[in-house]
């Protein structure tokens, strides 16, 4: 960690952000940096700490430092709440002295509003009803990032973005081009899941009983990256169909590609999750179809906002594990998760953020070359395993001890 770095959060006790700095190498704890107060009248006020003595160094405590402030969910704040914390925390450490200010929001707000109707260059932009969708709306993704860039932020990192080209343009546009330091850097864990999937299923030669689903034509890149990651050419992948009739309603379809999966040990990967309904239709169908039906059916998502609704769609008797990520860390209280807590296991990635922000930002490392096929073997050590006791296939396999078939190609 350089001494010119400080790693901050938008809300006390943040768990993700306290683990984050500390595997950035910060000894510091967060709350002896910034006062995060509010007023009586709920007005928000950060304040970084400065030596109260100092009265020659007024608004210069942060001069020359790059401050990276770890934004995710809170049990206590909406979205919007810690949205506003963001603008004033980034603006605060510019006004004292901040060269650079880099957001580090993993799950990134507003990113799915990422059109609106006058904005024609989106690949799903293609005729006047595909703009007619978003008619009356505001476009949330681009003025997330206008409010970031007026506010003092110089730089966003986020994990798995839905679509990273799509906001990648906007962030430029909007930020302007500088190649040495991109406005907008999404974090590949295609290597963290392949790793994962290589540690604790049994794989055949090649992977000959293994199949990969997308649940949809966006999430398509992902899993053909996992899959290539893995190495195991003789596993397969598909790609459903899926059409949405409403905000809580969609239709699966399968296809050819999915009669591959018959008697496989399958892995539906996607990138977010908020009530399950995708999934559980994707899972439905598959394991109802005596012609696609596989041996045992896992689903990995990035992240995921438990609902009640998710817990009960996730909960299906076909799916025999589901395993995500800690981005917004409310799945951590994994316990409290229902009929669930038996099947999920949560990777914690803090580990992963913060090599990120020491190699790829401080030191100027290729993330693709950093976080790709080569660091497959060796991902499990940017990760930890967190599952509860009710659950029955992991609870007798301590986190990070599990086999790791890994074979050379």
């Amino acid at each position: 960690m350089s001494p010119d770095s400080i790693v901050v959060s938008n809300w006390s006790d943040a768990s993700f952000a306290l683990d984050v700095a500390y595997n950035f190498g910060q000894t510091e704890d967060i709350s002896d940096l910034i006062s995060i107060k509010t007023f009586a009248n709920s007005e928000f006020c950060p304040r970084f700490i400065s030596d109260e003595n100092d009265l020659t160094n007024i608004g210069l405590g942060l001069k020359g430092k790059r401050v990276y402030l770890i934004s995710t969910s809170s049990p206590q704040h909406t979205r919007v709440e810690l949205a506003m914390r963001n603008f004033l925390i980034a603006s605060a450490a510019k006004e004292n002295g901040a060269a650079r200010v880099v957001l580090v929001e993993p799950d990134l707000f507003f990113s799915a509003q990422d059109r609106g109707p006058h904005y024609r260059d989106h690949p799903q932009v293609k005729t006047d009803q595909d703009r007619k969708k978003f008619d009356g709306q505001p476009f949330s993704a681009r003025l997330y990032a206008q409010m970031l860039k007026q506010s003092g932020v110089d730089q966003v990192v986020t994990v798995h973005n839905h679509k990273p080209e799509v906001l990648a343009k906007i962030y430029r546009e909007v930020f302007g081009a500088n190649g040495a330091q991109p406005p907008f850097i999404n974090l590949d864990v295609a290597h963290l899941v392949a790793n994962y999937i290589l540690r604790t299923v049994s794989v055949e030669k090649n992977g000959a009983n293994l199949g990969f689903v997308a649940p949809d034509r966006g999430a398509a890149a992902f899993v053909e990256r996992v899959q290539k990651f893995t190495g195991l050419k003789d596993s397969v992948v598909a790609v459903l169909e899926k059409t949405r009739l409403g905000q809580r309603s969609v239709e699966i379809s399968a296809t050819d590609q999915s009669r591959l999966l018959k008697g496989r040990e399958v892995f539906i990967l996607d990138d977010m999750v908020r009530t399950g309904g995708t999934i559980a239709t994707a899972v439905e169908l598959l394991a109802s179809n005596a012609a696609t039906c596989p041996k045992q059916i896992y689903f990995y998502c990035t992240h995921t906002y438990i609902s009640p609704e998710g817990r009960s769609n996730l909960a299906s008797s076909h799916l025999t594990e589901f395993i995500t990520t800690n981005t917004l860390p409310n799945v951590l209280n994994r316990d409290d998760q229902g009929r669930l807590r038996t099947k999920m296991v949560v990777m914690k990635i803090e580990k992963f953020i913060a090599d990120a922000l020491v190699n790829v930002l401080e030191h100027g490392e290729a993330s693709e070359e950093r976080y790709g096929a080569k660091s497959v073997p060796v991902a499990d050590q940017y990760y930890k395993l967190d599952f509860s006791s009710r659950n029955m296939l992991r609870n007798k396999q301590p986190p990070n001890q599990l086999a790791f078939p890994l074979r050379a190609s």
